[in-house]
């Protein structure tokens, strides 16, 4: 395995002090993530000294099944919330009783009643916390604070290794100083951190990094197995990282970047539905032997949820498979709380109460079960607080239309972003954009691609009431093509 890696990989393997790794899209992160796992453990590293953290339950399964492929399971693999669950059942000697979302959230109007986002002020979550303290009850926020009050862990000679680490909240900083004993190696890129609205700012991680970890070494993966150079040159102007990065680069030439302004909706459909009959192979048999693509090859993202609605009754029209994510991800999170609502789950074992769930979802929620050791009340304490990003399965057939935080960790042949307006991207319509976030976007949605990157400029385009009619001063500098409105063709004069 170690002889495939590339120099820059093989330097994050070989490191044995504490390190940052920034990877960038593409770049073998994963691959590297797993390297890195095994040279420990060849090293003489005990397995229950290896901890792989991430903040997300979907980056921990994927881990844990790239380390099955290669013979490694008692490497524990979880989410730092799975692990704070751990180490507060250990401290108290039972398992801790989790809030439900449902449960959360009732909570919480009955303490502040009509009083919005009330754990903002300190104050208030002070008083709440107070309350879970002395009803012996925890929700995900407070099983994180309870788990950075614990006396500093035996962690000399652990390792930690994160991934993801760009999307660590703030929330989570004294946690981490908690298991600091422990060498770190975290894997991420900064240049795609787009979880602001969940606590997530680079530039404070950075700070709160070197503080805790004055040594700290970084190292940089460049190369991109992914996306074109074409793409990568367009992407370089959106990076936005505390932390420089070199260029990035591919070996891949054949690409694709370039944008369609449209004057009003009929055209923008028109020449939205050419684009994907071409790239389907679906006009002549000579474009059927050049672009051999299918559905599921095709990515149609936007910055806003709601520019996708339109697009989904013109390929539902039209006859092309399509998938939507995020709404499959809603109605998966229905199901999820009726089968929490049941009582299966208390009486029956795991396998049994899942009988009767989609087969998707039941999937879904057994690696969970699985990556939990088989531990019930983790499992269900876990899945009762699952968020709709959670629930993303990206295997489903069809052209996937979802929003570019949603594509996030995913990949295409083909991307189409639809909206790239002024005021949509970046989005500027709301309060408190954070501009470099916005830059970040686009820098996440263009690597998506392994192919083509499309984007569609409507002028005049509607959202929330306004119109937006002026092209992205992020797309300055991109090959933009005017589509006029096709002219109705004369009719012939009659002799009569």
């Amino acid at each position: 395995m170690f002889d495939s890696l590339s120099e820059e990989q093989n330097l994050v393997v070989s490191t044995p002090s504490d390190l940052i790794v920034i990877a960038g899209p593409g770049s073998g992160k994963t691959r590297t993530l797993i390297s890195k796992t095994l040279k420990l453990l060849n090293d003489g590293v005990p397995p229950e000294k290896i901890f792989v953290l991430t903040f997300s339950v979907k980056v921990s399964l994927e881990l844990k099944k790239r380390l099955r492929e290669i013979g490694i399971d008692e490497v524990k693999v979880d989410t730092f919330h799975g692990l704070a669950y751990d180490l507060i059942r250990e401290k108290e000697g039972k398992p801790p009783r989790i809030l439900t979302e449902k449960e959360r959230n009732e909570l919480l109007k009955r303490l502040f009643p009509g009083v919005k986002n009330a754990l903002s002020k300190k104050e208030n979550r002070k008083m709440y916390y107070a309350y879970l303290e002395k009803n012996g009850v925890y929700d995900f926020d407070f099983l994180i604070y309870r788990a950075s009050k614990l006396e500093k862990l035996e962690l000399k000679g652990s390792y930690l290794i994160v991934d993801e680490f760009q999307d660590l909240s703030q929330d989570l900083y004294p946690f981490l100083k908690v298991l600091s004993p422990a060498t770190w190696v975290f894997f991420g890129d900064p240049n795609q951190s787009i979880y602001g609205f969940r606590g997530a700012h680079p530039e404070k991680l950075k700070t709160f990094l070197e503080k805790i970890k004055p040594g700290l070494k970084v190292c940089y993966l460049t190369q991109s197995f992914r996306c074109p150079d074409v793409v990568l040159k367009y992407a370089e102007s959106f990076k936005a990282s505390p932390w420089s990065s070199p260029r990035l680069r591919s070996n891949i030439s054949k690409g694709e970047v370039l944008g369609f302004l449209t004057f009003d909706e009929e055209v923008e459909k028109e020449t939205l539905l050419k684009l994907l009959r071409e790239n389907l192979g679906g006009l002549t048999l000579e474009t059927a032997k050049v672009s051999q693509a299918s559905p599921e090859d095709i990515f149609i993202l936007s910055r806003l949820r709601i520019l996708l609605a339109p697009v989904k009754e013109w390929l539902l029209q039209e006859g092309f498979p399509v998938s939507l994510p995020e709404e499959e991800a809603m109605e998966c999170l229905a199901e999820l709380s009726q089968f929490l609502s049941s009582s299966r789950i208390k009486y029956l074992s795991v396998e049994q109460a899942l009988a009767n769930v989609s087969p998707d979802l039941k999937n879904y929620l057994l690696n969970l079960y699985e990556l939990f050791g088989k531990d019930k009340e983790k499992f269900i304490a876990y899945i009762s607080n699952l968020r709709e990003s959670d629930l993303i399965f990206p295997e489903r057939q069809g052209i996937k239309l979802m929003t570019i935080h949603a594509s996030k960790g995913l990949e295409a042949r083909i991307v189409i972003l639809i909206g790239a307006e002024e005021g949509i991207l970046p989005l500027t319509i709301f309060k408190d954009f954070d501009f470099d976030e916005e830059k970040r976007t686009l820098f996440v949605a263009l690597t998506r691609t392994k192919e083509k990157f499309y984007f569609f400029i409507q002028k005049g385009r509607r959202a929330y009431g306004r119109c937006f009619e002026q092209v992205s001063s992020f797309f300055t500098n991109f090959p933009i093509k005017e589509v006029e409105k096709p002219k109705p063709k004369a009719k012939q004069r009659s002799l009569f």
